[in-house]
């Protein structure tokens, strides 16, 4: 970075080699000094900048990390619901599971009192017809 000089007495000098006379030179020297060290202080420089970017960026990094621990927080209720769901929805699974299985149970005997009437249905109607089949 390019540093400010400003040499009042050179300067004074400069003015009374133009012509102007020396009180006067000397009065323009200490206003230029005056607004040189006024407006200096209001210059921003490169280290000002990083130090002020520096000192926002940890805020910012600061809020983001209180939002994600919030956050965290958050989805670890939410995480707990879901488990006491997912658990709640598992026993019933599983309740539905046993009701059918038991169901299943009662329509297979019924299927087989079932197959065991038509088992006798065709017993009773095939051997009278085998009788007169063989009687002939």
């Amino acid at each position: 970075m390019a540093a400010i000089a400003f040499d009042p007495l050179e300067y004074t000098h400069e003015l009374e080699a133009s012509g102007v006379p020396r009180e006067q030179a000397e009065v323009h020297a200490r206003a230029m000094t005056a607004r040189f060290i006024h407006n200096f202080d209001a210059l921003v420089t490169t280290d000002y900048l990083d130090s002020r970017f520096t000192e926002f960026e940890s805020r910012v990094d600061k809020r983001f990390t209180e939002f994600e621990s919030r956050m965290d927080k958050r989805f670890s209720k939410i995480d707990v619901r879901f488990n006491v769901l997912e658990s709640r929805l598992d026993s019933k699974i599983d309740k539905l599971s046993s009701d059918m299985a038991v169901r299943f149970e009662r329509m297979e005997g019924k299927f087989s009192r079932i197959y065991l009437m038509f088992g006798l249905t065709m017993v009773t109607a095939t051997i009278p017809i085998l009788q007169n089949f063989f009687d002939v």
